[in-house]
């Protein structure tokens, strides 16, 4: 990993830097490989730049420590949630982990024109010039993936519980990684219409500070998901598309992924052999990478995310 100076101890993250420079923050789901996690920190580090990480509750104790030990280095730039959950896939502490990012976000009342979430096995594939440029060309827009549940999308044809309408209306049960629906149909909260998408998102600054008054004040909301299957799949979907922010919605999650080659699992695991497609992808980040994928983020680093 090539070393970056070392920008502690300044108070960057609380008073923006002058000359209008978009600010970034980067809220970061992890739950193993701690170096992977620092190693993208340090790739995303500007003095403009904040970081909220989560990390996972069932996370071995050595992974938190070793980024806690990190997080201290760097007081004014990076900061770990102290409110954390346990992140089973499909089920709701997923969505509690981001609300905790966004709640520590804007507790310590962070500096930042726009969030993005991000996992710890994704990476820049774009230079922070160049993404900051994108997102300067749509100063208000909020990119997330976002669809009508009840429309034809890409999980209508899905079967049994990941069904498009299946997942969100009808009540999921989960023990660990276990998921029982049961089939009895429930009426959407607040007269909302579901939406459904990819997970991942980057949202402005205002409508990260909606979101996070919107779950403080409608407790209903965040308890009807926590019986709704993959709930990350459609809970800022569905809020921020019945909201004022729902005009600003661009569908898109700026992410590359490669879900029809697994190796074995999916989404496929980056690797050299995927290089030629990161370099012409118009993303602007990539995933998911591991140790398999060292030689490709040393490419990365030194030819793909590097064009002005």
């Amino acid at each position: 990993m090539t070393s970056r100076p070392d920008l502690g101890g300044d108070d960057t993250a609380l008073n923006p830097p002058r000359g209008g420079a978009t600010r970034l923050a980067f809220f970061i789901l992890c739950h193993k490989a701690p170096r992977q996690v620092i190693r993208l920190i340090e790739r995303l580090r500007e003095e403009r730049n904040v970081f909220v990480v989560h990390v996972d509750k069932r996370a071995a104790a050595e992974v938190y420590q070793e980024l806690r030990t990190f997080s201290e280095r760097l007081p004014s730039q990076v900061f770990l949630c102290t409110n954390r959950h346990r992140c089973y896939w499909g089920r709701f502490g997923i969505v509690a982990a981001t609300l905790s990012c966004m709640r520590e976000a804007v507790a310590r009342d962070l500096a930042f024109d726009r969030a993005f979430l991000l996992s710890g096995q994704d990476y820049p594939i774009k230079s922070q010039r160049r993404i900051r440029a994108q997102l300067d060309a749509h100063p208000e827009v909020e990119f997330i993936e976002s669809f009508a549940a009840d429309e034809p999308n890409r999980w209508t044809r899905a079967k049994g519980a990941h069904n498009a309408l299946n997942r969100v209306l009808y009540w999921t049960l989960s023990f660990r990684s276990r998921h029982v629906q049961i089939k009895w149909r429930r009426r959407f909260p607040l007269g909302f219409r579901p939406h459904g998408g990819s997970m991942w998102w980057c949202l402005t600054r205002d409508c990260i500070v909606y979101i996070d008054g919107f779950v403080r004040q409608n407790p209903a909301y965040v308890r009807y998901f926590k019986t709704v299957f993959i709930p990350d799949e459609s809970f800022f979907q569905s809020l921020l598309s019945n909201s004022p922010f729902r005009d600003r919605i661009i569908s898109d999650d700026l992410r590359y992924a490669d879900w029809e080659n697994p190796n074995p699992l999916y989404p496929r695991t980056l690797d050299m052999d995927d290089a030629e497609r990161l370099r012409t992808s118009p993303k602007l980040f990539a995933r998911k990478f591991d140790e398999r994928s060292l030689a490709l983020l040393d490419l990365i680093d030194r030819e793909i995310a590097v064009t002005p």
